[in-house]
């Protein structure tokens, strides 16, 4: 599958990169229902724990605040990754504290190495694999630490602990089975089938030149299909076959970003008045209405009419066989994305279905590799401020440290969660102390406990689910649980509870100092976004680059997509705006030239044009000079005129590889001074 090809988004689209999100609603649909079910699910984990008299049984109570998600694969992701990431810092924590049980410096460090290692791998994944990794960083903080005093007893603790999360992962996982929570897959299909309908729709439009969505909106829709790899991750633990549905979701998505790109690509073409109105009339007859070709024999006879539609003594040109030739792809792609739809949802293998597709990402290890120092200095202030403080119990506040500074540290705006902190925690321990001197003293039982409860526990999961004050709910719920301290014999005074929680409260102050200074730099991470498109085009004009695939087009979707992320928190410049459209521009390049190399390699197996091909590659891995782009041209000009003679199968190749290198040719033309001023593109004397 292809790469993008049309260079640039324009200005235009970058400046509506930080037009505000639409404002979301305080009751969204399914909100009630959430918040019912969160509820429900504390109190049988609640009730679960008081029974079997485990220690601290407040924290099932805190694993199902944690673990709540509207959607049930969310839910059996997000704790299958809690179950794991605890499991790994309790035997961490165990062998911490069997080595330096005696040694507190030696314990310390080894605690801050940990955090730093589960930090740099939680910074590189997604989703709840990133938060398992962080928790069992964490873990390790709240078993080890809190038995910094008393190591005998390291493995009882981590028993109770493993104890608690599994029955708030049981708890809740009952809870949404018996009330039919909202499935992951069921919306992770209904997503694809929007995608699908816009990016048909686009593609008509441009194929026909209508007016088609200006840059912005191209990025959106880039956006909400990627962001689709989520609904796939949470999908996966929902269903019995659900290798062969994702395999099916995973092959739809990649094509619809290829459609965006065929379509981008037509849309740069039409305009320039290089298609002769005849074969222009062919092409859109031939498109019709976007229907996919039903096998592969109507496909090559539909492209075998098209490079014949023009007069036999002016056969088509490079520019129009690259719109034939993206057309066609179009239609090839639509298939994809029908058979990749229906596997999904019939759980039978469709007839064109990619089985290795894969959707990769743009890693950033510079950043993973200063996260994890930044926990590891954050983690080892406070652990400075409570040895100096002399405080009895301050190990609860380098606890809390630990736990909060690693799992904000991933997240962009660590400003947001320094202040989520400072306003969360304050608030729950309010409301914990309300409930703990004023209304628990005057009932008995768990129906009297679960419906004080509830209007907390609502409150937590209303502000968890708006998205501007999800730090804010996420320590509210969280440490209202771990304030009010809930126990087999809970104790209700006031001077005993104000003693507890003033540690809470330090560590609240320490962790908005932690995280509000010297926040991540978007600057620095989109230079490092630039770097990598450069880096890939380097490796490209050596010949050392990817070829064509779907886990390139994802990569450098994604790259797009984190460089406008980032492009959004700068200042709205124009040397800011011209520098994000650069890097699409190039990206665009690598893909093209990823393209006619994919199409060349097969090419090369061909008798009839395998000195000529062998020729183009080589003079792909020696592009330089100002001629690059003509040499380009005119390389696709010889390759046309051969496949003239080919068989359909052939000739579909050779013609894959001519639209590869006319691409590649206008985006060199159009990105000449750049790549020479960066050095990208080698100059005459270094070129090998």
């Amino acid at each position: 599958m292809t790469a993008m090809e049309q260079g640039g988004t324009g200005m235009a689209g970058a400046r509506r990169l930080r037009q505000p999100a639409a404002r979301p609603t305080w009751l969204p649909p399914g909100s009630i229902a959430f918040c019912l079910r969160s509820w429900a699910a504390v109190m049988l984990a609640l009730g679960a724990a008081f029974w079997l008299q485990i220690d601290s049984p407040a924290s099932a109570g805190v694993t199902v605040m944690i673990l709540s998600q509207p959607l049930r694969g969310q839910i059996l992701s997000k704790a299958l990754y809690r179950m794991a990431g605890t499991l790994a810092g309790a035997a961490v924590a165990i062998g911490l504290v069997a080595a330096f049980g005696q040694d507190r410096i030696m314990f310390l460090g080894g605690v801050a190495l940990w955090l730093g290692l589960c930090v740099v791998l939680g910074t590189l994944a997604r989703d709840f694999r990133a938060y398992g990794a962080l928790l069992a960083g964490y873990t390790v903080a709240i078993i080890g630490i809190g038995c910094i005093d008393r190591p005998e007893d390291v493995f009882t603790v981590a028993i109770f602990r493993v104890s608690a999360i599994m029955i708030g992962i049981v708890s809740i996982a009952i809870v949404n089975d018996v009330t039919g929570s909202p499935t992951a897959w069921h919306r992770l299909a209904a997503g694809l089938r929007r995608g699908a309908a816009e990016v048909g729709q686009i593609a008509h439009d441009a194929v026909n030149g209508r007016a088609t969505p200006d840059d912005g909106a191209w990025l959106d829709l880039a956006a909400r299909i990627m962001a689709l790899t989520s609904q796939v991750s949470f999908a996966r633990t929902e269903l019995a076959d659900s290798a062969l549905r994702m395999t099916g979701a995973r092959s739809a998505m990649v094509a619809m970003l290829d459609m965006i790109s065929c379509s981008r690509a037509i849309g740069g073409v039409l305009p320039a008045g290089a298609v002769r109105p005849a074969i222009l009339a062919a092409v859109r007859r031939r498109f019709g209405d976007g229907t996919p070709f039903a096998d592969e024999d109507a496909a090559r006879q539909a492209l075998n009419d098209l490079l014949h539609a023009a007069p036999a003594d002016a056969p088509p040109t490079p520019a129009e066989a690259y719109l034939i030739e993206r057309t066609m792809a179009l239609l090839s792609y639509g298939r994809w994305v029908r058979d990749g739809i229906r596997t999904l949802e019939e759980g039978r293998a469709a007839p064109r279905v990619a089985r290795d597709v894969r959707i990769a990402r743009q890693q950033d290890p510079v950043l993973a590799l200063l996260n994890g120092a930044r926990v590891m200095t954050g983690f080892a202030a406070a652990a400075l401020i409570c040895v100096l403080g002399g405080l009895p119990g301050t190990t609860t506040t380098l606890l809390q440290v630990a736990t909060i500074l690693t799992l904000s540290i991933t997240t962009f705006d660590t400003r947001a969660f320094g202040i989520g902190a400072l306003v969360g925690v304050p608030l729950s321990t309010v409301c914990a102390m309300v409930l703990d001197t004023r209304v628990l003293p005057y009932g008995s039982g768990l129906p009297f406990l679960a419906l004080m409860l509830a209007p907390v526990i609502f409150a937590g999961c209303l502000l968890l689910i708006h998205p501007r004050l999800m730090p804010v709910g996420l320590n509210f719920g969280v440490f209202f649980f771990i304030v009010l301290g809930l126990d087999n014999v809970h104790n209700y005074d006031p001077t005993q509870f104000v003693d507890r929680n003033l540690h809470y409260m330090l560590s609240a102050v320490i962790l908005f100092f932690a995280l509000t200074l010297a926040p991540p730099s978007a600057r620095r991470r989109r230079f490092r976004i630039a770097s990598a498109v450069a880096t890939t085009l380097r490796r490209q004009f050596i010949g050392r680059g990817d070829i064509a695939s779907p886990a390139l087009i994802s990569r450098q979707y994604d790259r797009l997509l984190q460089a406008r992320t980032w492009t959004g928190h700068l200042p709205r410049k124009p040397a800011t705006l011209r520098v994000f459209d650069r890097i699409v521009s190039l990206g665009d390049l690598n893909g093209a030239l990823a393209r006619a190399r994919r199409h060349l390699a097969r090419a090369a197996a061909i008798p009839a044009v395998a000195g000529q091909v062998a020729r183009t590659q080589a003079m792909l891995r020696a592009l330089h000079g100002p001629d690059a782009a003509g040499r380009l041209l005119d390389q696709a000009a010889h390759l046309l005129a051969a496949a003239g003679h080919l068989p359909p199968a052939d000739r579909e190749t050779l013609l894959g590889a001519v639209s590869g290198l006319f691409g590649a040719a206008r985006l060199l033309d159009r990105n000449a001074r750049a790549l020479r001023h960066y050095g990208i593109l080698p100059p005459p004397e270094a070129a090998p």
